[in-house]
């Protein structure tokens, strides 16, 4: 298919929405980087697509070329054009987070390191869902490689290059397992009914009002459901959902970057709230993503 151009919000570096593809742990083996490109499948109906996305030449956002097996209407070109530019956060206005930052002395290298970047998430809800409810009492490690092989068998594939492209099953295909079947992936009984939970609960609110609706009522939806506390609801609404009003600060992942970022000790939770206010997840984005490319930083731990 023809190459088109999808925007992205200015400032915008797509060799930086790579940089953070490659480090981004929990979607291993889920992309392939080459060339100064990225290829991913994305679901459409139960058909895998494969994006092509590579820089755009003269303005801000990527190129982008589609493969699939039939040609595809402009409704279904569409729909993957979303999930792209949502997938790489193009969309994203950080414009109220850079302010704030640029007033920040302690985040001037930081930022200076990271101009650009936007942030890069899980490429679906459906996937987001699946290793948050997989990575309770577990590891990042198991979990990524969990949800691998659960894509690998029930996600559709297309073939590009003599390469495969594995496109992650939606919530409705995952819930359609029964708890038995789920063991296979989660490890065991308890992990496989939270997973079941999860996703049949995500799967029954609706994904657009969980993008735009009110925050805390949106948060206060995960909350009520089954196998979702605290953190896998903010995790949900930052780095599945791009929601960046909201940010778990008092985890120690947080805390040991914010230490690496302003010093001992750094600044309370309850201050970087205030200070960045509904911007707050860009911060923990940023500082959590781009500390160790700054020159002679010592990297926050994953």
């Amino acid at each position: 298919m023809s190459e088109v151009i999808l925007a992205a919000r200015e400032p915008f570096s797509f060799d930086l929405s790579l940089r953070a593809l490659a480090g981004f742990a929990p979607c291993a083996g889920g992309h392939v980087i080459s060339g100064g490109r990225v290829r991913k499948a994305f679901l459409l109906g139960a058909e895998a697509v494969v994006a092509d996305i590579g820089p755009a030449a003269d303005r801000p956002g990527v190129a982008l070329t589609l493969h699939a097996d039939r040609h595809l209407l402009p409704t279904e070109r569409a729909a993957v054009h979303r999930a792209v530019a949502q997938w790489l956060g193009l969309d994203d206005d950080l414009s109220a987070f850079l302010d704030v930052a640029g007033r920040d002395p302690a985040m001037a290298t930081l930022l200076r390191a990271a101009h650009g970047l936007h942030q890069v998430r899980f490429s679906s809800l459906a996937e987001g869902a699946v290793y948050f409810a997989l990575v309770q009492r577990s590891t990042q490690w198991y979990a990524a490689a969990r949800k691998r092989r659960l894509a690998a068998e029930f996600g559709p594939s297309l073939t590009v290059d003599g390469v495969e492209h594995v496109a992650f099953p939606s919530l409705a295909m995952v819930a359609a397992r029964d708890e038995a079947e789920l063991v296979r992936f989660a490890g065991n009984r308890l992990r496989a009914r939270r997973l079941r939970e999860v996703v049949e609960g995500v799967a029954g609110l609706d994904e657009q009002w969980l993008r735009t609706g009110a925050y805390e009522e949106v948060r206060k939806a995960l909350l009520g459901l089954p196998g979702v506390g605290p953190f896998t609801a903010h995790a949900l609404l930052l780095r599945v959902l791009g929601r960046p009003d909201g940010a778990p600060l008092g985890m120690p992942q947080f805390e040991d970057a914010a230490r690496a970022v302003y010093g001992d000790p750094p600044p309370s939770p309850a201050e970087l709230r205030e200070a960045y206010g509904s911007s707050i997840g860009w911060w923990a984005y940023y500082v959590r993503t781009a500390r160790s490319w700054q020159p002679e930083a010592v990297p926050v731990a994953a």
